[in-house]
């Protein structure tokens, strides 16, 4: 490598004019720890931990899988036996339901036992006791808390329903075959022997209780049908309906003729008051001059009269009064009149009135016989009125009480439904409970003898333990111990294993990722390397390696800053995260895009960047800084890349905080700044050293290397929080050493780019 002084001029370090947007300091990101625990559920965070601790997994998969396949072979095998009882005839209406009447039928509820409860009774003591008596006579030890095994919370004996059929299967446990098939066959036994003996008791309690009841019942129809009719002939009631509508329409009748009589009866009474005024005469005097015209003499002697009266008239025209003439007709006159009236007195026994001479003309006496009839008339229609007024006072105390009758007609109709309803229904339950009765003299049906289970070879075939089930679920409890161990390690290996986990506990923007390689980029240069091994068509050759750090160089570039960024602090949290590769390879990414590149060895404690270019121990930075040397006099030019400087670390210093806090090396640090387009400073860790901030302070940003699976989380978040507290401009972190899955995206890619070149040959981890 050539120095600063092999060149031209010191001009030509400085920094050409670039026409590129000022770039602005993003804001210092806090950090939030353990952020990633509060996530929820992601598989692609478990498949990487899956895939770091299958070993573990594995392993402890398979120590338990082995524990329990020892002990299932360690283990008594225990045997079952079974039979099969059918409860319910298989046709339930085929018996005895085809001799009751079909409106009977439709009556009877619908056949099916409540198997739930009918088990229950068959586990009962009061089933059990006489079987378990049975029982004890071979084995004195068996009791039914035994054979239950209520102690240990399990059922030997086991009582089902047979998958939704009529059909119950009893199942029974034991280490010993023999008392396998004794405990069944007895228990069939006894199960036969309820259903016959103890089956019918409730249907014939039913029985008994409906023909105690149906006396009572019966008499009590008799007593309701007695007070209804009596009810019935005490008022004549046939149909309360059609009686009602017939007594509506008898009271609107009568209320019609009230007041028909009514207006006839004031019509008369108009037409009597006119013809009274019209004759002046009362009803007498009228009936009076009706019967005169009925008696011949006294019409003749009338007729007589009215002659002389009318030669009267004639004369009287011709003569004077005093005429002999008109003297006479007056004494014939005069003569008649007593006559006239002793003949009236004759007819109506009484002195005739002389008002009756006046209506002895037709005409007088038709309007005299119209008052009479009037007068008639006006007397009949106060009577019918009257008769109308007290036949609608009787019809509205009738429907005033009508509906009283109603109701207790009602109640009585009720209570005698109730009564005939309730002794139908009991007649009708006898009736099936009968059926039901002739039904269960079919005991049950043992249709599977008791037996236990056997293999195609017909020997007996152990329950317990079940060899392929409990190295299944040994296995599985094994994967879930495996899984807590695996989940127990990553909690205590507290680093960071993929970039996303990174993402999630920081809140810094990633700017890069480096993959993991064993391979170093650039070989320690040490003089023993050919001319043509160091060219930089060699070293730039494509991978993986060079790629992250070209695209990290090309994302930082085009970060949208506020001002450019002249310098930059390379650091980590801790020794051995990369750092000092990491500084070196993106100094050289960004001279390999035409940028002035100064790479300082700021680590005056431990230096690294002399050693990784191969370079012997000489003076730099520390030197500068302590004795006044030339910068231009130490900074090397690298042959490795034409834009690329680099200012090693020089003598090592213990107080190397005193000296980069210096105002030499502010000084320093401006000055290089202006005379390259990128200064890079590889500082040491921040834990417990305090160099980098005094870098940092002077520079345009911080950036953090992470070690994948090797940078404690804890540590980093100390330094965060301490980089918190004061004004360092950290640009965010770069992920290093990650493995293939967190690349694979890139991986597709870059292989297609370089699918002329064999990148399996050149980076196997890949």
């Amino acid at each position: 490598m050539n120095t600063i002084e092999n060149q031209p001029s010191s001009q030509q370090l400085l920094p050409k004019v670039h026409n590129r947007p000022p770039q602005i300091l993003p804001r210092i990101y806090l950090s939030e720890a353990h952020k990633h625990e509060d996530e929820e559920f992601d598989l692609s965070q478990v498949l990487p931990i899956v895939r770091r601790r299958s070993v573990l997994i594995a392993g402890v998969t398979t120590g338990v899988t082995a524990v329990v396949g020892i002990w299932s072979f360690t283990q008594t095998p225990e045997y079952e036996g079974k039979f099969q009882l059918l409860l319910e005839p298989m046709m339930p209406g085929s018996q005895g339901n085809n001799l009751l009447p079909i409106d009977l039928k439709s009556k009877m509820p619908a056949a099916g036992l409540d198997y739930e409860s009918q088990i229950q009774v068959l586990w009962s003591p009061k089933v059990m006791s006489p079987i378990i008596e049975q029982l004890q006579a071979r084995y004195k030890d068996m009791s039914y808390d035994s054979l239950f095994n209520k102690e240990a919370g399990k059922n030997q004996l086991l009582i089902q329903r047979y998958n939704k059929t009529k059909i119950i299967e009893v199942r029974y446990r034991n280490l010993d075959k023999g008392k396998i098939n004794f405990v069944l066959e007895k228990v069939a036994q006894g199960y036969v022997n309820y259903s016959i003996d103890d089956r019918k008791t409730s249907t014939r309690e039913g029985i008994n209780f409906i023909e105690k009841q149906l006396p009572d019942l019966r008499r009590r129809v008799d007593e309701q049908q007695r007070k209804l009719l009596e009810f019935r002939q005490q008022f004549n009631i046939i149909n309360l309906q059609i009686q009602g509508e017939q007594l509506s329409e008898r009271v609107i009748q009568i209320q019609n003729q009230r007041v028909e009589a009514e207006t006839t009866l004031n019509q008369q009474r108009s037409l009597y008051t006119m013809l009274q005024q019209r004759l002046g005469l009362d009803p007498d005097d009228a009936i009076a001059a009706a019967a005169l015209t009925q008696a011949p003499r006294y019409q003749q002697l009338l007729n007589k009269l009215k002659e002389i009266e009318t030669k009267i008239a004639i004369e009287s025209a011709r003569f004077h009064e005093t005429s002999p003439t008109l003297r006479m007709l007056r004494e014939q006159q005069q003569n008649l009149i007593p006559l006239l009236n002793q003949e009236a007195q004759q007819v109506l026994g009484k002195t005739g009135n002389i008002k009756t001479l006046p209506f002895q003309d037709s005409i007088r006496l038709n309007l005299a016989q119209q008052l009479i009839n009037t007068a008639n008339t006006i007397l009949v229609q106060e009577v019918r009125l009257n008769a109308t007024a007290e036949a609608e006072r009787q019809l509205n105390e009738q429907v005033s009480r009508f509906p009283s009758l109603v109701r207790e007609h009602s109640n009585l109709e009720a209570e005698l439904n109730i009564a005939t309803d309730t002794l139908k229904q009991l007649l009708t339950q006898r009736e099936v409970l009968r059926v039901e009765a002739a039904q269960q003299e079919v005991p049950w049906e043992l249709i599977s003898l008791p037996e236990i289970m056997q293999d195609m070879k017909g020997m007996p075939v152990p329950v317990s333990p079940k060899l392929p089930i409990t190295l299944a679920l040994g296995g599985a409890a094994g994967l879930l111990l495996g899984a807590g161990a695996a989940a127990l390690a990553e909690r205590l290996n507290n680093v960071f294993h993929t970039t996303d986990d990174l993402k999630n506990s920081l809140s810094l923007p990633l700017l890069g990722m480096i993959p993991y390689s064993e391979q170093t980029l650039l070989k320690p240069l040490r003089g023993e390397l050919a001319e043509e091994e160091l060219n930089s068509s060699h070293l730039l050759s494509p991978s993986f390696f060079q790629e992250a750090f070209r695209l990290l160089y090309t994302k930082f570039r085009f970060l949208k800053l506020d001002k450019r960024i002249r310098s930059l602090v390379i650091s980590s949290a801790t020794s051995g995260d990369g750092k000092s590769t990491v500084a070196l390879n993106l100094a050289k990414a960004a001279a390999v895009m035409g940028q002035r590149v100064l790479l300082v060895d700021a680590n005056l404690r431990r230096p690294q960047i002399h050693t990784q270019l191969g370079l012997a121990p000489q003076k730099g930075l520390s030197d500068v800084i302590s004795s006044n040397i030339q910068v231009n006099n130490v900074i090397i030019k690298s042959q490795i890349e034409e834009n690329l400087w680099v200012l090693t670390a020089g003598k090592m210093l213990t107080d190397a905080p005193q000296f980069l806090s210096s105002k030499n090396m502010q000084y320093l640090m401006n000055k290089l700044k202006s005379a390259f387009d990128l200064v890079i400073y590889d500082a040491p860790p921040l834990l417990n050293v305090a160099d980098s901030k005094f870098l940092a302070a002077n520079t345009d940003g911080l950036i953090l290397v992470v070690r994948m699976g090797k940078t404690n989380r804890t540590v980093l978040t100390q330094v965060l929080d301490r980089l918190s507290t004061g004004d360092f401009p950290v640009l965010g972190v770069i992920a290093n050493e990650v493995r293939k899955d967190s690349l694979r995206m890139y991986d597709r890619y870059y292989k297609k780019l370089t699918k002329t070149r064999n990148f399996d040959t050149l980076y196997p981890m890949f």
